[in-house]
């Protein structure tokens, strides 16, 4: 049976830095060597770990999983997965956005801890309000790349949830 290529990305709140890709693929191809990933930004560029030279990252056939030590905030992408032949000729190929949003997520739950410890903060309108334009926007990105994959609006949209959260003595 002939490959059918498929991967998931995720990432977790402990280490937001740092997103897995799992290939999901069903089927085979004895010609295919290697995989590459591509992740590519809003902005047109590609996101490689420190120290790569290439846009792309090489991923070992023996690893189901990779992990990828990558972002410094949340982060739209559209990421490429590549099956290769040794040779470097294309046998498969799956392109898929997401959007990675542990670090605001992970402020977003710390908010709503404030709230359970001191529940007078829901009577300050600034403080909820602000706190619900973070969901919002944080949604925003979500819909953006599940309703159309676009990675520009859903950057966007975690721009400004990272302008909340790092600047959160002003709003909070």
């Amino acid at each position: 049976m002939a490959i059918s290529p498929s991967f998931t990305a995720s990432q977790n709140s402990g280490t937001p830095n740092i997103i897995f890709l799992t290939d999901t693929s069903t089927g085979t191809d004895v010609t295919i060597a290697k995989r590459r990933v591509y992740l590519l930004q809003s902005n047109g560029t590609y996101l490689v770990p420190t120290g790569t030279t290439t846009d792309y990252i090489d991923w070992a056939l023996v690893d189901t999983t990779i992990s990828l030590n990558v972002l410094i905030q949340d982060t739209a992408l559209s990421i490429t997965v590549q099956w290769l032949t040794s040779s470097n000729v294309l046998v498969a190929s799956k392109t898929t956005s997401f959007a990675f949003t542990a670090y605001n997520e992970t402020f977003y739950y710390g908010l709503t801890e404030s709230q359970v410890a001191n529940a007078n903060l829901t009577a300050s309108t600034n403080w909820y309000q602000t706190k619900m334009i973070l969901r919002v926007e944080l949604d925003s990105a979500y819909q953006a790349i599940s309703f159309a994959s676009d990675i520009f609006s859903a950057q966007a949209a975690l721009n400004r949830a990272t302008f909340i959260s790092t600047n959160q003595s002003y709003f909070f």
